[in-house]
């Protein structure tokens, strides 16, 4: 920030230090019977059964395998050589209703099915780590986020359990837009408060940190609806991050030049 910036911050209770360890998110399409692909189409055709249903699952009309429960399919936003798509098979057991199968589809002809996973659970997000495409499900009663990445044809488990803010904040940082320098600044604009975020969700707010209309701050990033931005108080030198709607977010108007 430079000392031109100008701005107010409002903290209720002090705060030395304000380190924002931050995200998410997913991102999916809604869910259907059928998605398209880079390699062709996806789609799934319920089996009634005697017992229970099950879904065939379909690439390029030809048949890929089957799973259990009424399947609809999710798209992921995640991309690299392959697409991905996730088949969430509805379960009408008393207390479990979601199992998950992960599609890989290409490159070229190639489409592979995962074992099913995530019994209990309903999908979150999706992120890369490294290489890695890991699949983020939430618990159904404690809204916990597990984590599972690909190995062979197998969804393995990870041992970090993530709250839901920990888990968008990983998804975010990274799939996240950088912003040039150039485009930077901004200033707030609307009405009322504009509050900080620890991760790109609504509920990720934190209740004690806000800025107001007219204060300048510096975007780094940005990630579906929000902007992760640095904010220093030029009065007394505070500085905060965190995760701001992109609503109440302007550009910096170029002053007018000064006359000669």
């Amino acid at each position: 920030m430079t000392p031109a910036l100008r701005g107010r911050l409002f903290i209720r209770a002090a705060l030395a230090v304000l380190v924002v360890s931050m995200h998410p998110w997913c991102t999916a399409a809604d869910a259907r019977t059928s998605v398209p692909t880079r390699f062709g189409p996806v789609e799934t055709r319920t089996v009634a059964g005697a017992d229970a249903d099950s879904s065939n699952i379909l690439f390029r009309g030809a048949p890929l395998g089957q799973v259990d429960g009424d399947a609809n399919l999710v798209k992921l936003s995640v991309q690299d050589d392959a697409d991905y798509v996730i088949a969430d098979a509805f379960l009408p057991g008393l207390h479990c209703h979601h199992r998950f199968t992960l599609l890989q589809i290409g490159p070229g002809d190639e489409a592979t099915m995962s074992q099913p996973f995530g019994d209990c659970m309903t999908l979150f997000g999706a992120r890369r780590a490294g290489d890695r495409l890991v699949i983020q499900l939430a618990h159904e009663t404690t809204a916990q986020v597990h984590e599972f990445v690909w190995m062979q044809d197998r969804m393995k488990e990870l041992t970090n359990v993530l709250t839901r803010c920990e888990a968008a904040q990983l998804t975010a940082a990274s799939r996240w837009l950088p912003v040039a320098a150039g485009q930077a600044a901004r200033v707030i604009t609307g009405t009322g408060r504009a509050w900080f975020h620890t991760a790109p969700l609504d509920e990720c707010k934190l209740p004690q940190l806000f800025v107001i209309p007219g204060d300048v701050l510096t975007v780094l990033h940005t990630y579906g609806d929000y902007a992760d931005v640095a904010y220093r108080n030029p009065r007394t030198g505070r500085e905060a991050s965190g995760w701001i709607r992109v609503e109440r977010l302007a550009p910096m108007r170029t002053p007018p030049d000064a006359p000669l």
